[in-house]
């Protein structure tokens, strides 16, 4: 049962991710998830336990950008726990199978955040770097749902999920 509720909420939080098409897109989110709202898993107890009323919340700064296709650039990313960003390809416009992901990120802000990609992008195409919380503080990316969705996406004050779509136009 619970892993049926991590994956409905798993679900429920990528169809949430779709982003504005903004060229610049900026999106503030705190590490609570609306996995806090449902029945308790340890996952999801554990982002409980560190979403505490002080955190500052997360912010997600993205251009749209000019890339080989092997990697994304991410401006600015504040985080208020240690964590990652996870880029996402574009599945009918959506967010769809990590293509890459960061090395861990401390909390606070870092910039100029490079991130390779798995496989390099064939033409210019809409990715969605997605903002997620290191839950377990293993410094490991975990989140292949339904086993697996541990490092939860964090979210906006508003419980949208922090991701933004951006165009890379691939050259050479």
């Amino acid at each position: 049962m619970r892993k049926m509720i991590g994956l409905l909420l798993a679900l429920g939080l990528v169809a949430a991710a779709c982003g504005s098409d903004d060229t610049q897109t900026t999106a503030t989110t705190s590490a609570t998830t609306a996995a806090t709202e449902a029945p308790s898993t340890t996952a999801t107890t554990q982002a409980e336990e560190m979403a505490g009323p002080e955190m500052s919340p997360a912010e997600l700064v993205v251009d749209a950008q000019t890339s080989d296709g092997t990697t994304i650039n991410i401006v600015s990313v504040t985080l208020p726990s240690a964590g990652f960003v996870a880029v996402h390809s574009s599945v009918d416009g959506a967010p769809g199978p990590v293509i890459g992901v960061s090395d861990l990120l401390t909390n606070g802000t870092s910039t100029d955040v490079t991130i390779t990609l798995d496989e390099a992008l064939a033409a210019t195409d809409t990715v969605f770097p997605m903002v997620h919380i290191d839950v377990d503080e293993d410094g490991q990316y975990t989140f292949m749902p339904p086993d697996n969705a541990i490092d939860l996406p964090a979210t906006t004050a508003d419980g949208a999920v922090a991701v933004t779509a951006v165009e890379i136009a691939v050259e050479g």
